[in-house]
């Protein structure tokens, strides 16, 4: 073999190397599951015929080692809670994530609310069926652990859910995007 032979056989082997070291650290980094989105459900009617509208929206997302992160808001005007305040306000750190076809279940921590009574585990689920999402997509309720203050529930816990366990309700708008 030549001088300049073996000098383009270590470059090549250099250039593969690097190559093949980039593509894993690139494939460790990336989501194998991302759900983003909001949507508004129509939530009953005030005593002056006004439509109240409940709005969630979400951002999580699954890495390659399994963990999961994300956030997601409720704010429901119909809803006061246990301290008699309207509106009724959720904050949700998601840390469980579950993917099947084209629905995902989720579970979290309550981070903030305005109702000192529901602060435990909490578990919801989105049907992302393309778009447009309003009239199409599919949101379901929050749901708690239990209604236990002193009990705090596994988020974990959602990857023994399957859908249709949390009932899903059609969104009036919005749009929620479900990447498996």
């Amino acid at each position: 073999m030549t001088g300049k032979q073996s000098l383009l056989l270590f470059v090549f082997t250099v250039t593969l190397a690097f190559g093949t070291l980039v593509y894993i650290d690139a494939g460790s980094a990336a989501p194998l599951a991302s759900a983003s989105g909001h949507g508004t459900l129509f939530d009953g009617v005030d005593s002056n015929g006004r439509v109240y509208r409940r709005q969630f929206s979400l951002s999580a997302r699954m890495r390659s080692d399994g963990t999961v992160d994300g956030h997601a808001v409720l704010h429901n005007p119909a809803f006061d809670g246990g301290n008699g305040n309207r509106p009724y306000s959720l904050q949700i750190d998601i840390s469980c994530m579950k993917v099947i076809g084209n629905v995902a279940i989720f579970g979290g921590i309550t981070r903030r609310t305005t109702d000192p009574n529901l602060v435990d585990a909490v578990y919801f689920s989105i049907e992302d069926n393309g778009q447009p999402g309003a009239g199409n997509d599919r949101l379901s309720r929050v749901f708690f652990f239990d209604d236990d203050p002193t009990t705090t529930g596994d988020p974990q816990l959602c990857q023994g859910n399957q859908p249709g366990d949390f009932p899903l309700e059609v969104i009036q708008s919005g749009n929620l995007s479900l990447r498996p």
